[in-house]
């Protein structure tokens, strides 16, 4: 017999992937422009530990257009896909780029229909707030994937603040 108290502790298990540099590869760049006017390159993985000199400013142009040159990153992929088939989950791709609609459709082409959330942001707080917002709807266990060591920094400082919660973070390289 099914008591009230478990249904109540149910919990519900969430996992969320980032998308660019996680899932895929793409020919997307983040530019900087410099105090003095110059403008440098930057790719995702590069943008993810660049650490910003003082004037500078970020364009994210290239991330909201249609994806270009995409290149699914296997493993990353084949965990995603794993994810999506078990029941009672919630499967995320949270990506700071401001469009989701690219991410979903370049996934509907090969076959994968997983719910994407645009941040819009590259703040690593927005991704950690959008996370406590799921812990406070009763989510755990929680399993995050990210490039960005500032992005795992964020999520795992959820930890401390909810000791009862089970936060996995994994960072890829």
């Amino acid at each position: 017999m099914i008591k009230l108290k478990d249904i109540l502790l149910e919990r519900r298990s969430l996992s969320v992937f980032d998308f660019d540099d996680t899932l895929a590869k793409t020919d997307s760049w983040v530019y900087v422009k410099t105090p003095d006017g110059l403008e440098k390159q930057l790719d995702p993985g590069e943008f993810a530990v660049y650490k910003p000199k003082k004037g500078e400013e970020f364009d994210f142009r290239d991330f909201d257009r249609p994806l270009r040159n995409p290149k699914l990153i296997k493993k990353n992929v084949d965990l995603l896909k794993k994810q999506l088939k078990k029941g009672g989950r919630k499967v995320t791709i949270l990506t700071a780029r401001r469009l989701g609609a690219p991410i979903s459709h370049f996934f509907r082409t090969i076959g994968i229909n997983p719910y994407v959330v645009a941040l819009g942001s590259a703040d690593p707080k927005k991704k950690a707030d959008w996370i406590e917002n799921h812990i406070k709807k009763g989510y755990s266990p929680i399993y995050f994937m990210d490039d960005s060591s500032k992005n795992i920094k964020a999520v795992d400082a959820l930890k401390k603040k909810y000791p009862d919660v089970k936060i996995q973070t994994k960072l890829v390289s």
